[in-house]
């Protein structure tokens, strides 16, 4: 199945998190009606929140039904950026695969809202030193895609400019990049 997006951007391909957003939105107005949270300080709030965040080079991101697109997204930044082995996958999913690959100094990112179930994994994947990052999702549903979006570009750039990085790792890394290119176009 194909959707046409009939956005301002259409048929420009980029990989930034405007046009992802806006990608994202379009698709979701195609099925519901669209009240973009304009006085919300989501942009601020990600950015403040990914400030604090210390991350290993082996990372999990982790989504429920409506996020599990944007801890997709979340480690494709990784990927693209900086070269890191990021896993993604439903919060549910993770508890049967996943976690048996999780090792000590690791990082979990958890795109929900808190609530008991993730309050308890949290608390539990702590005591075996793994690194959680668990920021306070919006409980809006829509405001939670927007805050994801702008925290998944927001804590890859922040890790970019801690590293000293001048270059996104699919620049560099050059004959990965020539596969890609040879694969794609």
């Amino acid at each position: 199945m194909t959707i046409l997006l009939n956005a301002p951007n259409n048929g420009v391909f980029t990989a930034g998190s405007i046009s992802f957003l806006e990608s994202a939105l379009t698709c979701i107005s195609l099925v519901n009606k669209v009240t973009i949270p304009m006085n919300s300080k989501l942009f601020l709030k990600a950015k403040t929140d990914a400030k604090k965040v210390t991350v290993s080079k082996r990372i999990f991101v982790l989504g429920n039904l409506f996020t599990f697109p944007l801890a997709m997204y979340c480690a494709a930044k990784f990927y693209e950026i900086l070269g890191y082995d990021v896993h993604y996958c439903r919060i549910e999913q993770f508890f049967h695969m996943e976690l048996f690959s999780v090792q000590k100094g690791d990082t979990v990112i958890i795109f929900e809202e808190k609530n008991p179930h993730n309050k308890q994994l949290v608390k539990s994947l702590k005591k075996i030193d793994i690194n959680v990052i668990h920021p306070n999702v919006p409980s809006e549903k829509l405001s939670q895609i927007i805050y994801c979006t702008f925290f998944s570009q927001l804590v890859t750039l922040f890790e970019t400019k801690k590293k000293n990085k001048k270059e996104c790792h699919f620049v560099t890394a050059k004959k990965i990049c020539n596969i890609s290119n040879q694969m794609i176009y």
